[in-house]
């Protein structure tokens, strides 16, 4: 009964993403983070837990695994962080200590297939878990995209800092948005450059975007428009983020969220309040002119979210 349930669970999960990721694809409002989260969506199970137990343990020789080790957690002494591919769509990252004989779990989180664990210093005295993760839907429309996710341990628990597209090859027809036949996507490489300014972690990002149009899916493409576009994200250790700028709010106005092909607000912001920039988030005003374009920010007491880029002022000097 326990497996027939599981297997029900499991269907009922893959049925809503895909009506949900359908929605939002049909809304000309594809956006890559959501499949991600859509993808990795009710996973959290005992039986992944499990796995990465038993690979900490030794006790699955054989099973391919990324392993890395280093000081993450406010204990004493190093962690040990294994990353383990299960199947097509899924993938796990478990952080143990090594206090004794047997490794203790100290955290899990649900990734996409893995393909690549390290660690890497902060700052002096701190250090964040980057992985590398694969989102393959190939379906007609479809997304195939890499992303690049730090993480360092903050209260209980592991917290993303930075994330950022490597890599993301979309496309979908024309008619769901209501422009005539054919097939439209868009294609994004990014050089991400890992270095350090003053002790502190920076990343720089070179991203080379294009829009395509093309009569058939795997056609030959027309109306083709690109752009590059560069960023740089450091460490901030007052922000506990990675971040691009420093920003103050010019006019009372709402941080939102985002819910599938809308945003809805989640906080007021007054007048003055200052937040990091943690992203620039135009490549769908840029997709399609006469749309909005957000920055997603985080606040002093801890929440991200977006920002209409005409309500906040980038502060020269400041990050």
């Amino acid at each position: 009964m326990d497996n027939r349930w599981r297997w029900l669970r499991a269907l009922i999960i893959l049925a809503v993403a895909a009506f949900i990721f359908w929605q939002r694809a049909a809304s000309g409002q594809v956006n890559v983070y959501e499949a991600r989260a859509l993808a990795v969506m009710g996973q959290n199970s005992k039986e992944g837990r499990e796995i990465l137990k038993e690979l900490a343990e030794g006790r699955k020789p054989g099973v391919y695994h990324l392993q890395a080790e280093g000081d993450i957690a406010p204990a004493a002494g190093t962690e040990k962080i294994i990353g383990v591919t299960v199947s097509k769509d899924r993938g796990l990252l478990g952080i143990f200590s090594t206090p004794g004989s047997q490794p203790v779990m100290l955290d899990c989180i649900d990734t996409l297939p893995l393909q690549e664990v390290k660690v890497v210093q902060l700052e002096a005295g701190r250090n964040a878990i980057l992985i590398r993760e694969l989102l393959d839907e190939r379906f007609g429309a479809y997304f195939l995209s890499s992303f690049y996710t730090l993480y360092t341990w903050q209260g209980e628990g592991l917290q993303e800092i930075w994330r950022k597209v490597a890599g993301n090859e979309e496309r979908w027809h024309k008619k769901w948005l209501d422009q005539g036949e054919g097939w439209q996507g868009v294609s994004e490489q990014v050089t991400t450059d890992f270095t350090r300014e003053e002790g502190r972690l920076a990343i720089k990002t070179i991203s080379s975007q294009t829009l395509w149009s093309a009569p058939a899916a795997t056609g030959p493409r027309t109306k083709i428009q690109s752009r590059t576009v560069t960023h740089t994200y450091r460490w901030e250790p007052a922000w506990g983020a990675m971040v691009m700028a420093v920003g103050r709010v010019n006019k009372a106005t709402s941080l939102k969220e985002r819910q599938g092909n809308k945003y809805a607000d989640r906080l007021n912001l007054a007048a003055g309040e200052e937040v990091a920039v943690l992203e620039d988030e135009d490549l769908l005003s840029w997709l399609k002119p006469g749309e909005p374009s957000y920055w997603r920010v985080k606040t002093k007491s801890g929440r991200v979210g977006y920002v209409l880029k005409g309500h906040l002022d980038l502060l020269a000097g400041k990050a």
